[in-house]
């Protein structure tokens, strides 16, 4: 089965939404005519990689409002299933029950999983004709993503991408070989991965230029936007030595409590950091830097971010273990001995 090529009709549906549990509602394609529409096919509610994916769509929901888009995530799952996951995950979008007759509308667009039942893991971005105008099928444990959705978005608006604090990469005048990191602060795997960019950066010394870019996935650690937050006012007042500090502060006490992370407690680990506790937190409350971490965040959405940690190594995404440090000092090598050969 094969998914149906972009200047295809989309077929028509009406599936049952997750929505109010004491009235069944439903939801036909026909009801968006007159503005995109995006389709999220997904295997599964409750396995690990659909639930990354739904709330990265939660997250930046307002971005595809901002393009005019509607958002409908679909899968073989019923409608009290899908009920149930739109409010564990919150989700502010429906999800469409394509359940009975199972699959029916999966194989209407081709990405119906004979073998098990389920849907690929299938995107598509239909116009305000009902024409699909942008499709992606990614492998089935791989999260696909919003990149490509917000790029179709443009594309229909005949719009380009919008001026951010930073581009997504330049490469710089010296020698140093760039290393970006996206990172959230209360991700379990950020913590893990911040002894290993430590041990790059001393390998390398001054022919590795690191940068951390803030990626909190607010919508499953609910800490993680002011974590960031306060590392860039750390960062913005006190300086580069504090800020690394306040870092280290941040993943050695992110495992103490469920609210190891809360404003106190970030302000605390400001002063142990050498900055300005008060100052910290009178950011925190007024959101001073909340816009330079959204800027961040929607930098790395465009990038193809879709988990943390992400690291990219002179504007190519790294797709290897980072767990791995021969390995991932062999690929900064790589990228060192191609800009010597360029040059």
């Amino acid at each position: 089965m094969k998914a149906l090529t972009i200047g295809t009709l989309a077929p028509a549906f009406t599936l049952p939404a997750s929505g109010d549990p004491d009235t069944r509602s439903f939801t036909s394609l026909s009801k968006f005519r007159g503005r995109p529409v995006v389709l999220a096919f997904y295997p599964a509610d409750w396995s690990p990689v659909c639930g990354d994916q739904v709330a990265l769509y939660n997250q930046i929901l307002p971005e595809f409002e901002r393009h005019g888009a509607t958002l409908l995530g679909i899968s073989v799952d019923g409608p009290f299933c899908h009920q149930a996951f739109a409010n564990d995950r919150n989700l502010r979008y429906p999800l469409l029950a394509d359940f009975e007759p199972k699959g029916r509308v999966a194989r209407d667009y081709g990405v119906y999983r004979e073998e098990d039942g389920t849907t690929e893991r299938a995107l598509f971005v239909i116009d305000a004709d009902g024409i699909i105008r942008w499709s992606y099928v990614s492998p089935i444990d791989v999260n696909p993503g919003a990149d490509g959705i917000l790029r179709a978005l443009e594309d229909l608006r005949g719009s380009t991408r919008a001026d951010h604090s930073h581009s997504a990469y330049e490469r710089s005048s010296t020698a140093a070989v760039s290393l970006i990191e996206y990172g959230d602060y209360e991700c379990p795997h950020c913590r893990r991965a911040f002894p290993v960019v430590q041990r790059l950066r001393s390998h390398f010394g001054r022919r590795l230029q690191f940068e951390f870019r803030n990626f909190p996935l607010s919508e499953i650690h609910p800490h993680a936007l002011h974590a960031a937050e306060a590392a860039v006012s750390v960062l913005s007042h006190a300086g580069p030595e504090e800020f690394e500090a306040m870092q280290r502060a941040i993943f050695s006490h992110q495992r103490d409590g469920a609210n190891a992370l809360d404003d106190i407690h970030l302000a605390r680990y400001a002063a142990e950091s050498g900055a300005d506790a008060a100052q910290v937190t009178t950011d925190l409350l007024a959101g001073t830097f909340s816009l330079a971490v959204q800027e961040d965040f929607l930098e790395g959405v465009r990038m193809g971010v879709n988990g943390t940690p992400t690291f990219f190594i002179d504007g190519v995404r790294f797709d290897g273990d980072w767990r791995d440090l021969d390995a991932f000092i062999a690929a900064i090598e790589q990228a060192e001995a191609s800009r010597q050969t360029a040059d």
